[in-house]
């Protein structure tokens, strides 16, 4: 099963030829909703002329969306107006002007020939009205209301997003529709202005080009296809041209050593995504991105709360992207646990087509898994970030399914003197070609490791045990601010052993995972060697 879990479509010129729609077509729809992808006509007509043309086929579909986005008949449920009526004062001024009106339950149609005396009478009534064109008809609708909006509406209303659908049409009033789908699609009969802004035109027109769509490899998934325009920017290379990403449908890895970056730029996909909509899941081992909790529709969930299972926090992903926080847990399998969420995620994805990424940080923690098969066919639906310091313990078949590679070298590696310490500079590695650029600044904060740094208690054999020769049993630092607590209180011998075999600095940066703040311990370290070396001397 794809990505894509909604098609949608215009009615006149797109479904129909000839002003009827096909046996085949009719046959094609019914077998994609057989398949689970839910089915939405968005139409410039009235459900009272839908009804009367076209006999039977609202029942063809999940929703209806009538009136150019005005109203909403979803499947088995009454129709409802998703805006106020356009005001019968309009009406009757046009109709005393020579105008034919059609009046539907909240739009007003007429010739395009009248658009000038439509605009003249809105501006004279001063009200809040736009225009639609429909190649020679005329809509007139309250302003915000589009089939862009209706389209909306209608997948909300069927538990989908519209970053799941692709959308389908033939004239001006389509252009809102194709804006809001994932991919946006026009017959080759379309006018011009549509087919200048699609994403793909189809090689038939009008039903049979549907058909074709309908029943081919994009629909199907064995096509995935992120249009160009879904493809957001994380910076900008070195001759100022925007690096970008795939807004969907791609596996993303970005490998580095400890503390150059590499929680810094997943945030910063984190972030872009979701300003453009996505829902997303960012599986947080270290505690690292709390602060993206404070982004639109984003919510943070601590997984200290033994309470939460995997199904909760697929269910809360229906509604707003979650930041799962795992730094807390001590006796919690936390690679059993990701891996019962992502069977978890698998099934939403098959039902809702949510969340279109899942993040997960510190990717090393999953392999070697006797679960491989079913992870390397979860990474085939693609939509996985995989962030690591050690990407060369990654299976191979898994990274593979890698499309895109950000890595955090060394600045000396970039080759560049532009680059500054507050700057992440990074590498791009996409079909073969691989390039430096200047990652984009982040809009919520970025806290290494926070919990963990502070006061969650480390495994056993992951503390720091202080041995002074010739004493038993050693003290223990399960997190930094015991560590610092056992320095302030260690004695003159304790500290010699430590900083002479330089275990302090690897316990920050091995464990701790913080290559900036062991360098400054190393420092230390070898500071303290030369004054005990001066002092031998003398």
């Amino acid at each position: 099963m794809g990505f894509l879990r909604a098609f949608a479509s215009d009615l006149d010129g797109t479904l129909t030829a000839s002003g009827t729609v096909s046996v085949d077509l009719l046959g094609a729809i019914v077998e994609l909703r057989r398949e689970g992808i839910a089915a939405v006509l968005v139409t410039g007509r009235t459900l009272t002329d839908l009804h009367t043309s076209f006999p039977g086929l609202a029942s063809r579909f999940d929703a209806v969306v009538a009136e150019n986005g005005a109203v909403l008949a979803p499947g088995g449920a009454p129709a409802r107006p998703l805006a106020s009526p356009v005001s019968s004062a309009l009406e009757s001024a046009l109709v005393a002007r020579g105008v034919p009106v059609t009046r539907g339950e909240v739009l007003l149609a007429c010739p395009a020939i009248h658009a000038s005396t439509a605009v003249e009478e809105i501006s004279r009534m001063g009200l809040d009205n736009q225009l639609y064109r429909n190649r020679g008809a005329l809509m007139i609708l309250p302003a915000g209301v589009s089939k862009g909006t209706g389209l909306i509406a209608a997948v909300t209303e069927l538990g989908l997003s519209p970053h799941n659908a692709v959308a389908v049409g033939d004239a001006e009033n389509d252009l809102a529709l194709l804006d809001v789908a994932e991919i946006g699609v026009a017959v080759p009969n379309a006018v011009p202005s549509l087919l200048e802004h699609a994403d793909l035109v189809l090689d038939r027109p009008d039903g049979g080009g549907v058909t074709d769509l309908l029943t081919g490899s994009l629909l199907s998934g064995e096509q995935p296809f992120c249009p160009p325009r879904r493809w957001p920017s994380i910076g900008h290379f070195d001759d100022g041209r925007p690096t970008t990403v795939p807004g969907s449908q791609a596996n993303i890895l970005i490998a580095g050593s400890s503390g150059a970056g590499k929680s810094y730029l997943a945030g910063l996909l984190a972030e872009t995504w979701i300003d453009a909509g996505y829902r997303i899941l960012v599986i947080d081992p270290e505690g690292d991105h709390g602060g993206l909790g404070r982004l639109r529709e984003t919510i943070r969930i601590d997984l200290d709360d033994h309470r939460i299972v995997p199904g909760d926090i697929a269910q809360q992903l229906r509604l707003a992207s979650v930041v799962l926080d795992m730094s807390r847990p001590t006796v919690l399998d936390k690679a059993g646990f990701v891996r019962s969420l992502l069977q978890a995620i698998d099934l939403a994805r098959a039902a809702h087509g949510v969340p279109h990424w899942v993040v997960l940080d510190e990717a090393q923690m999953l392999f070697p898994s006797p679960d491989l098969p079913i992870l390397r066919q979860w990474l085939t639906a693609r939509g996985y970030l995989l962030v690591s310091y050690q990407p060369a313990t990654l299976p191979a078949d898994i990274l593979d399914l890698v499309d895109t590679t950000l890595s955090v070298p060394g600045h000396s590696e970039l080759d560049s003197t532009a680059a500054l310490s507050d700057t992440v500079r990074a590498l791009i590695a996409r079909e073969g070609t691989r390039r430096a650029f200047t990652a984009a600044p982040r809009r919520t904060p970025h806290t290494r490791h926070r919990h963990k740094y502070a006061d969650a208690q480390l495994q056993a054999e992951r503390r720091f045990y202080f041995h002074t020769p010739g004493r038993q049993p050693p003290a223990a630092a399960g997190n930094l601010t015991e560590f610092v607590q056992q320095l302030r209180r260690g004695d003159y011998p304790t500290l010699e052993h430590h900083l002479s075999r330089g275990d302090f600095s690897r316990w920050i940066t091995g464990t701790l995972q913080d290559a900036r703040l062991g360098q400054q311990i190393a420092q230390i370290e070898h500071e303290a060697a030369a004054a005990r070396s001066l002092a031998l001397d003398r």
